[in-house]
């Protein structure tokens, strides 16, 4: 398994309570599974759409600076030291 850094941002570091935390997983999806397990219910229902098992529409995710819709998805690989970031739908006018 890869060693990965999560960078959470806006509402998803409220839900977490913290800026950043290491993991260890395969794949977003398993990444993504660690982090409901780590934060519960309250991450689970803010970021995740149950229906799916994927992120909420509009929420996004990063790896290297790059979305998962533009390498893998969900099934993206994750090596050691990937920076992976959690962000929120961006609201503005």
């Amino acid at each position: 398994m890869a060693r990965v850094v999560v960078k959470f941002f806006a509402t998803v570091r409220e839900v977490t309570g913290v800026k950043s935390i290491e993991l260890e997983a395969d794949t977003i999806r398993a990444l993504l599974d660690s982090l409901k397990a780590t934060y519960g219910e309250k991450f689970t229902s803010t970021v995740i759409d149950t229906e799916t098992g994927k992120l909420k529409q509009f929420y996004s995710c990063m790896v290297n600076g790059k979305r998962i819709e533009l390498l893998d998805g969900y099934e993206t690989v994750l090596s050691d030291n990937d920076a992976i970031a959690l962000f929120p739908p961006v609201g503005g006018g």
